[in-house]
């Protein structure tokens, strides 16, 4: 079970004085249940858990050795999101107890209760810590593709491969962007609609989906990763409701496929580009027409 003693606890949250870890008890499992739901799916937290009890062999390989260290911080990572989302959801409650005639606060001599504005502030300070715990987990997975046959059932990994950029500080680059990664997470419907609904459209979902297998697979052709700069930018900007300048930069993208269509097969061969070219030809022979009645 991971985060299973208090030592787990204090040692991620130094600010943690209790030498209890029943308090916590709920929430550790809640926690658990959520990091398992939503970030690494049920085939990497088993994984997770057997890391866990794992030994070194008496004499190790180097090989050995490595895997076993890199297996370490991954299980580091994880615990330290279920150490943060538990104490986060467990701050407002700590001090709480129940008595006959309703709710108190734990007082003693030498402490009081915190005002329910540092309480906040505390609250606010670890939803951030979980945020970068997350990030710092998301981004040591795209750096390990070991972990991906255990990983893909999840909703991260669902979410991280289908769109242009992988995580939040990647989208950072490209767009305005100051929240956290539970609060980027929550953008996902908004990153779906900027591709079908506004990308798609103009590069052809047949273009748009060959980038997004690519960028999967990690062999993007030298032809799509000229263009993939300007489509990140107009993703992002997309996403977050900058579409003048989001524009701007699908605009880019647009031209160079145009200007070069037999570069970007997916989207010459595609009934969007069959489109162009048809009401091109109808709009060149209504010209045309007019040209000779003298008008």
């Amino acid at each position: 079970m991971l985060v299973n003693t208090i030592e787990k606890m204090t040692k991620v949250i130094p600010t943690i004085v209790d030498d209890d870890l029943s308090k916590f008890d709920a929430y550790l499992v809640d926690a658990r249940r959520w990091l398992k739901r939503e970030i690494t799916g049920s085939d990497l937290y088993d994984l997770l858990e057997t890391i866990l009890v794992a030994v070194l062999p008496e004499e190790p390989t180097d090989e050995q050795r490595a895997a076993f260290a890199q297996n370490a911080d991954l299980l580091a990572l994880a615990e330290a999101i279920i150490a943060y989302k538990a104490y986060f959801e467990a701050i407002p409650f700590i001090d709480l107890i129940g008595t006959s005639s309703g709710f108190a606060v734990t007082r003693t001599d030498t402490k009081a209760p915190a005002s329910k504005e540092r309480v906040e502030a505390l609250r606010q300070a670890t939803l951030k810590s979980v945020g970068e715990t997350i990030e710092n987990l998301l981004e040591f997975l795209e750096e390990h593709p070991d972990y991906h046959d255990e990983w893909k059932g999840s909703p991260a990994y669902s979410m991280l491969s289908d769109t242009f950029i992988l995580t939040v500080r990647e989208f950072r680059k490209y767009a305005q962007f100051d929240g956290s990664r539970l609060e980027w997470i929550k953008l996902h419907p908004q990153m779906m609609n900027a591709i079908r609904l506004k990308i798609d459209p103009r590069i052809s979902p047949e273009l748009s989906d060959q980038i997004l297998e690519q960028l999967r697979d990690g062999d993007l052709t030298d032809k799509n990763k000229a263009i993939l700069e300007n489509l990140r930018f107009a993703f992002s900007n997309f996403t977050i409701g900058n579409n003048e300048l989001a524009e701007s930069y699908l605009v880019r993208v647009r031209n160079v496929i145009m200007k070069k269509p037999d570069d970007y097969p997916a989207f010459r061969d595609s009934d969007l580009y069959a489109s162009i070219l048809a009401n091109t030809v109808t709009k060149n022979k209504s010209e045309n027409s007019i040209f000779r009645a003298g008008l």
